[in-house]
């Protein structure tokens, strides 16, 4: 559903009065309706409030202070506007029905220097506020009203047209898709204000049965020449509202731009058909097609498709980033099949050392420490141990503990891993005296190297104390030298 909402409140109202004028404000200067008394007033009032009530459309209710609900649209949800500038789609209106009253709606323009700068509807019983100071006009025509709040949409900032395209949906006995098409479809506007109108159009020429309004989002999504967020937003447009998933895919190998390309791919996604979800398929296995919106679809998948799936697609993928999303995606599904293949993965000798790496990092994610531990040693290549003991100490826990200290104190073990291990012991927060007792129980002289620097980062009594020992006793000379310019920088 759309993500929209009104966002004027109490005392940002005050505020909006007060503050001085963005240099971006727009004078009203609408097409249809320029004229029009309503306009004429609307611009003539003095600087403050200028408040009006109309009749709303059935079905629209409110608790005229912090939210407007469209009840009308049962079938697709409840659609509420939270005064917070949120918007939410329920199932069911229980949570709202008790403070839910139809009544007119209560319009509050803020006027400064005869431009309305922000625009507020309430629905429902009067309040605080609605009952503000300012300029009353008293009740007006929702012809006039809705035509004078789209040519304010259409001459406005993006939070102005916002709320005045809200404002002129809720009122009664009106049709105003064309209008809106109209707007979506002014490449004078800008961005922000085209998109809000394209939002609005689906939703109300839905309403209003009228297609000829609806197919603008296809004109604009085709249009070469046009802004690539404008025809990213007809397409979701298309895909919400319209739900011809078939023109999309149509549509798809004509778009040129790869983000396009992209949200075609989330929104035959989103609808999670299995003829969508092959479809999508096809493109993540397109060598011929871009990475990223490869990448794009194999994520589409992990949302709508079984592990299974994805499991299936992994060796038909040439490219390494992309298996590396696989990776990824089946380690967020985490289901038993998607951690016993992760672990297949990290045992496959003749997959890459980057994808098994990433297996493992996943696996220590989701905490298979237990796993990552037991397979270490069947490993062979240094890289991928390095990255087991990393992975695991960043879990922590005694068995990490004593299984890195395991590792320290193995003289078979390559220097560059027990030298690892330690420094992961000392990052994990080790106690020092665990620290003095290892440089103690090993011999190899890169370990004890290493131990050296971390006692002087520790800098703590016992480490110094250490520190005092190794320059005066050590038997290896470049071990006690070390020690002792540590000494002397503390």
């Amino acid at each position: 559903m759309l993500r929209t909402g009104f966002i004027i409140v109490g005392a940002y109202l005050g505020a909006a009065l007060f503050a001085p004028p963005p240099f971006h404000t727009l004078p009203f200067q609408g097409k249809p309706g320029q004229g029009s008394d309503l306009a004429r007033r609307v611009t003539s009032a003095p600087d403050g409030l200028v408040k009006m009530t109309y009749a709303a459309r059935d079905g629209i209710c409110g608790d005229g202070k912090s939210f407007i609900a469209d009840a009308s649209t049962a079938g697709r949800g409840y659609d509420v506007w939270f005064s917070e500038g949120n918007f939410s789609t329920t199932s069911s209106m229980s949570n709202f029905e008790s403070r839910c009253t139809r009544g007119p709606v209560r319009l509050l323009l803020v006027v400064r220097d005869h431009r309305v700068v922000d625009v507020q509807p309430f629905v429902g019983p009067s309040s605080a506020s609605t009952e503000r100071a300012g300029t009353e006009f008293g009740t007006v025509s929702v012809n006039d009203v809705s035509r004078y709040l789209l040519d304010l949409a259409a001459a406005g900032r993006e939070d102005v047209a916002r709320t005045a395209i809200l404002a002129a949906s809720i009122a009664d006995s009106v049709r105003i898709a064309g209008r809106l098409a109209d707007i979506a479809r002014n490449k004078s506007l800008g961005s922000s204000v085209r998109e809000s109108a394209l939002k609005w159009v689906g939703r109300v020429g839905a309403r209003e049965g009228d297609r000829d309004a609806m197919r603008v989002a296809r004109t604009i999504a085709e249009d070469r020449q046009d802004q690539v967020d404008v025809r990213e937003r007809a397409i979701r447009v298309i895909g919400e509202y319209d739900g011809d998933f078939a023109y999309l895919r149509t549509l798809y190998p004509r778009l040129d731009d790869a983000t396009l390309r992209e949200r075609v791919v989330r929104v035959i996604g989103e609808n999670g058909s299995k003829a969508d979800l092959d479809w999508v398929r096809t493109v993540a296995l397109d060598r011929n097609e871009r990475t990223s919106v490869r990448e794009r679809a194999v994520r589409v998948l992990g949302e709508g498709s079984d592990s299974r799936s994805l499991r299936e697609l992994y060796d038909k993928l040439d490219d390494p980033s992309l298996r590396e999303r696989v990776i990824r995606t089946l380690a967020d599904i985490g289901d038993a099949e998607s951690r016993q293949w992760l672990q297949q993965i990290v045992e496959r000798s003749t997959e890459s050392t980057s994808l098994r790496e990433r297996a493992i990092r996943s696996l220590a994610e989701q905490g298979d420490d237990a796993y990552l531990r037991s397979v270490y040693p069947k490993l062979n290549d240094e890289g991928l141990r390095e990255r087991v003991i990393r992975s695991v100490a960043e879990s922590g826990g005694s068995e990490t503990t004593a299984w890195l200290k395991g590792i320290v104190r193995d003289s078979k073990e390559s220097s560059g891993l027990r030298e690892r291990a330690v420094r992961s012991l000392a990052e994990s927060g080790v106690p020092t005296a665990d620290l003095v007792a290892i440089y103690d129980s090993v011999t190899d002289r890169d370990v004890r190297d290493r131990l050296v620097n971390i006692l002087a980062e520790r800098g703590d009594r016992a480490a110094l104390d250490k520190l005092r020992s190794i320059a005066t006793a050590d038997p290896d000379e470049d071990l006690r030298r070390r020690a002792t310019r540590k000494l002397a920088e503390k």
